[in-house]
Protein backbone atom coordinates (compact mmCIF):
# COMPACT_ATOMS: atom_id res chain seq x y z
CA UNK A 1 0.00 0.00 0.00
CA UNK A 2 1.40 3.35 -0.99
CA UNK A 3 2.51 5.74 1.72
CA UNK A 4 -0.05 8.22 2.97
CA UNK A 5 0.74 11.89 2.40
CA UNK A 6 0.21 14.12 5.42
CA UNK A 7 -1.16 17.63 4.86
CA UNK A 8 -1.65 20.39 7.40
CA UNK A 9 -5.11 20.99 8.83
CA UNK A 10 -6.97 23.55 6.80
CA UNK A 11 -5.15 22.75 3.57
CA UNK A 12 -7.06 21.19 0.71
CA UNK A 13 -6.63 18.31 -1.69
CA UNK A 14 -8.57 16.82 -4.58
CA UNK A 15 -10.45 13.64 -3.88
CA UNK A 16 -10.88 10.88 -6.46
CA UNK A 17 -13.78 12.69 -8.10
CA UNK A 18 -11.82 15.93 -8.42
CA UNK A 19 -13.73 17.92 -5.80
CA UNK A 20 -11.61 20.14 -3.56
CA UNK A 21 -12.25 19.34 0.11
CA UNK A 22 -10.54 20.39 3.34
CA UNK A 23 -8.42 17.79 5.13
CA UNK A 24 -8.96 16.92 8.76
CA UNK A 25 -12.47 18.35 9.02
CA UNK A 26 -15.80 16.73 8.19
CA UNK A 27 -17.88 18.32 5.48
CA UNK A 28 -21.45 19.17 6.53
CA UNK A 29 -23.49 16.09 5.63
CA UNK A 30 -27.15 15.48 6.32
CA UNK A 31 -27.82 12.61 8.78
CA UNK A 32 -29.83 10.69 6.20
CA UNK A 33 -26.93 10.91 3.73
CA UNK A 34 -24.52 9.59 6.38
CA UNK A 35 -26.81 6.64 7.09
CA UNK A 36 -27.27 5.89 3.40
CA UNK A 37 -23.53 6.05 2.74
CA UNK A 38 -22.76 3.91 5.80
CA UNK A 39 -25.16 1.21 4.63
CA UNK A 40 -23.60 1.12 1.17
CA UNK A 41 -20.07 0.88 2.62
CA UNK A 42 -21.06 -1.85 5.07
CA UNK A 43 -22.68 -3.74 2.21
CA UNK A 44 -19.43 -3.54 0.23
CA UNK A 45 -17.45 -4.91 3.20
CA UNK A 46 -19.87 -7.78 3.74
CA UNK A 47 -19.77 -8.71 0.05
CA UNK A 48 -15.96 -8.58 -0.17
CA UNK A 49 -14.34 -11.94 -0.91
CA UNK A 50 -10.84 -11.37 0.44
CA UNK A 51 -8.85 -9.60 3.15
CA UNK A 52 -7.27 -7.13 0.73
CA UNK A 53 -10.64 -5.77 -0.39
CA UNK A 54 -11.99 -5.45 3.16
CA UNK A 55 -8.81 -3.65 4.23
CA UNK A 56 -8.95 -1.22 1.31
CA UNK A 57 -12.60 -0.39 2.00
CA UNK A 58 -11.90 0.05 5.71
CA UNK A 59 -8.97 2.41 5.15
CA UNK A 60 -10.98 4.48 2.67
CA UNK A 61 -13.86 4.85 5.14
CA UNK A 62 -11.53 5.81 7.99
CA UNK A 63 -9.70 8.39 5.88
CA UNK A 64 -13.03 10.10 5.30
CA UNK A 65 -13.42 10.36 9.08
CA UNK A 66 -9.98 11.97 9.43
CA UNK A 67 -7.72 8.98 10.16
CA UNK A 68 -4.74 8.68 7.84
CA UNK A 69 -3.12 5.79 9.70
CA UNK A 70 -4.75 2.46 10.51
CA UNK A 71 -3.28 -0.52 12.38
CA UNK A 72 -5.17 -3.78 12.84
CA UNK A 73 -4.14 -6.90 14.69
CA UNK A 74 -6.01 -10.13 15.32
CA UNK A 75 -4.83 -13.21 17.19
CA UNK A 76 -7.28 -16.11 16.70
CA UNK A 77 -5.69 -18.29 19.37
CA UNK A 78 -5.25 -15.62 22.04
CA UNK A 79 -6.77 -16.02 25.49
CA UNK A 80 -7.08 -12.92 27.63
CA UNK A 81 -3.82 -10.99 27.68
CA UNK A 82 -1.96 -14.05 26.35
CA UNK A 83 -1.91 -13.30 22.63
CA UNK A 84 -0.59 -16.66 21.50
CA UNK A 85 2.14 -17.37 18.92
CA UNK A 86 3.27 -14.44 16.76
CA UNK A 87 3.00 -16.69 13.70
CA UNK A 88 -0.79 -16.88 14.15
CA UNK A 89 -1.39 -13.11 14.03
CA UNK A 90 -3.17 -11.32 11.23
CA UNK A 91 -1.46 -7.91 11.05
CA UNK A 92 -2.43 -5.06 8.73
CA UNK A 93 -1.11 -1.51 8.66
CA UNK A 94 -0.89 1.56 6.45
CA UNK A 95 2.52 2.27 7.99
CA UNK A 96 4.50 -0.48 6.32
CA UNK A 97 6.14 -3.80 7.13
CA UNK A 98 9.16 -2.44 9.05
CA UNK A 99 6.86 -0.48 11.35
CA UNK A 100 4.81 -3.57 12.18
CA UNK A 101 7.95 -5.63 12.74
CA UNK A 102 9.30 -3.12 15.24
CA UNK A 103 5.91 -2.65 16.90
CA UNK A 104 5.22 -6.35 17.39
CA UNK A 105 8.63 -7.99 17.71
CA UNK A 106 9.70 -5.29 20.16
CA UNK A 107 6.46 -5.70 22.17
CA UNK A 108 6.03 -1.92 21.98
CA UNK A 109 2.27 -2.25 21.57
CA UNK A 110 2.16 -3.71 25.08
CA UNK A 111 3.17 -0.28 26.42
CA UNK A 112 0.05 1.42 25.04
CA UNK A 113 -2.64 2.19 27.61
CA UNK A 114 -5.45 1.98 25.08
CA UNK A 115 -4.18 -1.28 23.57
CA UNK A 116 -4.34 -2.94 26.97
CA UNK A 117 -7.77 -1.42 27.54
CA UNK A 118 -9.02 -2.71 24.16
CA UNK A 119 -7.92 -6.27 25.00
CA UNK A 120 -10.42 -6.25 27.87
CA UNK A 121 -13.18 -3.98 26.58
CA UNK A 122 -15.39 -3.37 23.57
CA UNK A 123 -15.60 0.25 22.51
CA UNK A 124 -13.52 3.26 21.48
CA UNK A 125 -10.72 4.55 23.72
CA UNK A 126 -9.38 8.05 23.10
CA UNK A 127 -5.61 8.45 23.20
CA UNK A 128 -6.21 11.00 25.93
CA UNK A 129 -7.01 8.06 28.23
CA UNK A 130 -4.87 8.00 31.37
CA UNK A 131 -3.42 4.90 33.03
CA UNK A 132 -5.96 5.34 35.83
CA UNK A 133 -8.87 5.57 33.38
CA UNK A 134 -7.59 2.50 31.57
CA UNK A 135 -7.41 0.56 34.85
CA UNK A 136 -3.71 -0.11 34.39
CA UNK A 137 -1.66 -1.58 37.27
CA UNK A 138 -0.11 0.97 39.62
CA UNK A 139 3.35 0.18 38.29
CA UNK A 140 2.40 0.57 34.60
CA UNK A 141 4.78 2.88 32.74
CA UNK A 142 5.39 3.66 29.08
CA UNK A 143 9.14 3.46 28.52
CA UNK A 144 11.16 6.26 26.96
CA UNK A 145 11.88 3.99 23.98
CA UNK A 146 8.19 3.26 23.40
CA UNK A 147 7.22 6.93 23.73
CA UNK A 148 9.88 7.85 21.17
CA UNK A 149 8.58 5.12 18.82
CA UNK A 150 5.01 6.40 19.07
CA UNK A 151 6.18 9.97 18.42
CA UNK A 152 8.33 8.92 15.45
CA UNK A 153 5.35 7.38 13.68
CA UNK A 154 2.88 10.11 14.61
CA UNK A 155 0.99 7.88 17.04
CA UNK A 156 0.08 10.70 19.41
CA UNK A 157 -3.40 11.76 18.30
CA UNK A 158 -6.11 9.17 17.66
CA UNK A 159 -8.05 6.33 19.26
CA UNK A 160 -8.08 2.57 19.74
CA UNK A 161 -11.01 0.20 19.21
CA UNK A 162 -11.69 -3.03 21.10
CA UNK A 163 -14.26 -5.44 19.68
CA UNK A 164 -17.01 -7.53 21.25
CA UNK A 165 -16.48 -11.28 21.22
CA UNK A 166 -18.53 -14.32 22.17
CA UNK A 167 -15.54 -16.68 22.27
CA UNK A 168 -12.97 -17.46 24.95
CA UNK A 169 -10.25 -17.39 22.28
CA UNK A 170 -9.41 -14.69 19.78
CA UNK A 171 -9.02 -10.93 20.18
CA UNK A 172 -8.67 -8.06 17.73
CA UNK A 173 -7.62 -4.43 18.19
CA UNK A 174 -7.63 -1.49 15.77
CA UNK A 175 -5.65 1.72 16.26
CA UNK A 176 -6.48 4.88 14.29
CA UNK A 177 -3.98 7.72 13.78
CA UNK A 178 -5.50 11.13 13.13
CA UNK A 179 -4.61 13.22 10.09
CA UNK A 180 -1.59 15.46 10.59
CA UNK A 181 -2.62 18.72 12.23
CA UNK A 182 -5.70 17.44 14.01
CA UNK A 183 -5.88 17.79 17.77
CA UNK A 184 -7.00 15.15 20.24
CA UNK A 185 -9.85 17.46 21.15
CA UNK A 186 -11.06 17.38 17.55
CA UNK A 187 -10.77 13.59 17.45
CA UNK A 188 -12.74 13.27 20.69
CA UNK A 189 -15.42 15.61 19.34
CA UNK A 190 -15.73 13.47 16.20
CA UNK A 191 -16.00 10.31 18.34
CA UNK A 192 -18.74 11.93 20.39
CA UNK A 193 -20.56 12.91 17.22
CA UNK A 194 -20.03 9.81 15.06
CA UNK A 195 -18.60 7.23 17.44
CA UNK A 196 -21.49 4.81 17.09
CA UNK A 197 -21.11 4.81 13.31
CA UNK A 198 -17.34 4.35 13.62
CA UNK A 199 -17.67 1.48 16.07
CA UNK A 200 -20.27 -0.34 13.96
CA UNK A 201 -18.19 -0.06 10.79
CA UNK A 202 -14.95 -1.11 12.50
CA UNK A 203 -16.66 -4.08 14.16
CA UNK A 204 -18.14 -5.30 10.87
CA UNK A 205 -14.73 -4.93 9.21
CA UNK A 206 -13.09 -6.83 12.08
CA UNK A 207 -15.56 -9.69 11.89
CA UNK A 208 -15.09 -9.93 8.13
CA UNK A 209 -11.29 -9.90 8.41
CA UNK A 210 -11.20 -12.38 11.28
CA UNK A 211 -13.33 -14.98 9.46
CA UNK A 212 -11.38 -14.95 6.19
CA UNK A 213 -8.58 -17.42 5.44
CA UNK A 214 -5.07 -16.08 5.98
CA UNK A 215 -3.88 -17.28 2.60
CA UNK A 216 -0.19 -16.53 2.26
CA UNK A 217 0.46 -16.38 6.02
CA UNK A 218 3.19 -18.36 7.77
CA UNK A 219 0.65 -20.97 8.82
CA UNK A 220 -0.92 -21.45 5.38
CA UNK A 221 -1.78 -24.97 4.30
CA UNK A 222 -1.52 -26.24 0.75
CA UNK A 223 -4.77 -27.21 -1.02
CA UNK A 224 -3.99 -30.91 -0.53
CA UNK A 225 -3.17 -30.45 3.17
CA UNK A 226 -6.49 -28.65 3.67
CA UNK A 227 -8.29 -31.39 1.78
CA UNK A 228 -6.96 -34.26 3.88
CA UNK A 229 -7.70 -32.36 7.11
CA UNK A 230 -11.24 -31.73 5.94
CA UNK A 231 -11.71 -35.46 5.39
CA UNK A 232 -10.34 -36.07 8.89
CA UNK A 233 -13.02 -33.67 10.13
CA UNK A 234 -15.58 -35.87 8.37
CA UNK A 235 -14.40 -38.80 10.49
CA UNK A 236 -12.44 -40.56 7.75
CA UNK A 237 -9.38 -42.70 8.47
CA UNK A 238 -6.11 -42.49 6.55
CA UNK A 239 -7.18 -45.58 4.58
CA UNK A 240 -10.55 -43.99 3.79
CA UNK A 241 -8.93 -40.73 2.64
CA UNK A 242 -6.45 -42.61 0.45
CA UNK A 243 -9.30 -44.46 -1.27
CA UNK A 244 -11.40 -41.29 -1.70
CA UNK A 245 -8.55 -39.24 -3.17
CA UNK A 246 -6.90 -42.06 -5.09
CA UNK A 247 -3.66 -41.71 -3.16
CA UNK A 248 -1.35 -44.14 -1.41
CA UNK A 249 -1.72 -44.22 2.38
CA UNK A 250 1.89 -43.03 2.93
CA UNK A 251 1.11 -40.01 0.73
CA UNK A 252 -1.92 -39.12 2.86
CA UNK A 253 0.20 -39.52 6.00
CA UNK A 254 2.83 -37.23 4.44
CA UNK A 255 0.24 -34.50 3.80
CA UNK A 256 -1.01 -34.79 7.38
CA UNK A 257 2.56 -34.57 8.70
CA UNK A 258 3.26 -31.45 6.60
CA UNK A 259 0.00 -29.91 7.83
CA UNK A 260 1.03 -30.51 11.44
CA UNK A 261 4.43 -28.95 10.78
CA UNK A 262 2.93 -25.92 9.05
CA UNK A 263 0.58 -25.33 11.97
CA UNK A 264 3.23 -25.96 14.62
CA UNK A 265 1.41 -28.81 16.39
CA UNK A 266 2.15 -32.44 17.18
CA UNK A 267 -1.15 -34.26 16.62
CA UNK A 268 -3.62 -34.35 13.75
CA UNK A 269 -6.49 -33.57 16.12
CA UNK A 270 -4.70 -30.41 17.28
CA UNK A 271 -3.90 -29.56 13.64
CA UNK A 272 -7.59 -29.72 12.74
CA UNK A 273 -8.59 -27.50 15.66
CA UNK A 274 -5.89 -24.95 14.90
CA UNK A 275 -6.67 -24.96 11.19
CA UNK A 276 -10.28 -24.13 12.07
CA UNK A 277 -9.14 -21.24 14.31
CA UNK A 278 -7.00 -19.90 11.46
CA UNK A 279 -9.79 -20.27 8.87
CA UNK A 280 -7.66 -22.74 6.90
CA UNK A 281 -10.25 -25.50 6.38
CA UNK A 282 -13.61 -25.51 4.63
CA UNK A 283 -12.75 -22.25 2.87
CA UNK A 284 -12.43 -21.18 -0.72
CA UNK A 285 -8.79 -20.75 -1.65
CA UNK A 286 -7.39 -18.95 -4.72
CA UNK A 287 -7.85 -22.17 -6.71
CA UNK A 288 -11.62 -21.88 -6.08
Amino acid sequence: MEDLQHTALGATHRDRLGEVVPLGRSLPVAPQDIRRDLVSQLDAVLRAADIETVWALTCAYLRDLGFDGVIYGYSPTSKGVDLGPREDYLLLSTLGRSFMTDLVDGNIYRESITFNWALRNAGIASWSMTAFEGAMPDDFRTSTEAAAFFARYGMLIGCTIGFPTARTRGRGVMALIASHGMTQQEVDAMIKRRGEELFVFATVAHRSLSTMPYLGQNRSLSPRQREVLEWVAEGKSVADIAAILGLAQPTVEKHLRLAREALGVETTAHALIKAAFLNQVFVLGPEG
